[in-house]
């Protein structure tokens, strides 16, 4: 039983690096990840294509303004800033780990090297998870440095004694790691529990195992756009009273 899409490989493809003969692999963890970006792409284009301001939406830019909305409030309530700013990152980083997750529920059959596999979401592959990770501690750099400068960032790390310096680095890389490690680890324990519950009782979980997928994929990129917000948030430090002002003006505007 594989336990990651990391280890279904469809085919690989020589290359050289610095003289020395190496193999790509493409497996499911890259087709997967690329055949949902397409899907995405293709699918916010297709419902924004007709966006309209009139009274008269149909349900999908229904269904996209509600999405936007929620992530605009969460943003503001936890980071006390515009959401203009966040929303892109967030938005994708939800939208997208949550379309792997419930892609999980849909049972793909792959034939590999003569033998059936099925198809597992990137969410349950570490590799992808990291490279997730990598993008917000990314962004907590860049948005802090935009906020504070380059100075004013790598401060905190100084604080409240200069000798706090590796443990306030340690504390940095273990956000990484465990916001990585916990989205992995939950995807993958739960497609690996769904799968031994499928191989005991065929004809009485599959129900249970659906109800179980779309509960933890969506609970999940909820989980894990919050720790983005909140370490990036982290990063900028406290809003200004010019930020905070603009937003309870620009809250009070939609009332």
């Amino acid at each position: 039983m594989k336990i990651s899409p990391d280890e279904i490989i469809f085919f690989q493809i020589p290359i050289k690096i610095l003289g020395k003969s190496l193999n790509l692999d493409i497996n499911m963890t890259l087709v997967g990840t690329w055949l949902i970006m397409l899907f995405l792409f293709f699918f916010f284009r297709h419902i924004t294509k007709n966006f309209n301001s009139n009274f008269e939406m149909t349900r999908l830019q229904n269904m996209v303004e509600v999405i936007v909305k929620f992530l605009r409030d969460q943003i503001e309530s936890m980071m006390k800033r515009k959401a203009d700013d966040f929303v892109p990152l967030i938005g994708s980083l939800f939208i997208f780990i949550l379309v792997c997750n419930w892609s999980s529920l849909i049972p793909i059959p792959f034939y590999v090297d003569g033998g059936l596999e099925w198809y597992m979401p990137p969410t349950s592959s570490v590799s992808t998870t990291a490279g997730l990770s990598i993008v917000v501690m990314s962004s907590v750099i860049v948005y802090g440095m935009a906020t504070q400068g380059v100075f004013g960032y790598f401060k905190r790390f100084f604080e409240p004694i200069f000798i706090l310096f590796p443990l306030n680095m340690l504390s940095e890389i273990s956000s990484a790691v465990s916001l990585a490690i916990r989205l992995y680890g939950n995807i993958m324990s739960g497609g690996l529990l769904a799968s031994i519950l499928f191989i005991l009782a065929p004809l009485v979980l599959p129900g249970l195992i659906n109800i179980y997928g779309l509960l933890a994929g969506t609970i999940q990129p909820y989980i894990f756009s919050i720790l983005a917000m909140v370490y990036i948030s982290a990063g900028m430090g406290d809003p200004s009273e010019s930020e905070m002002e603009e937003l309870m003006k620009l809250q009070a505007g939609r009332i």
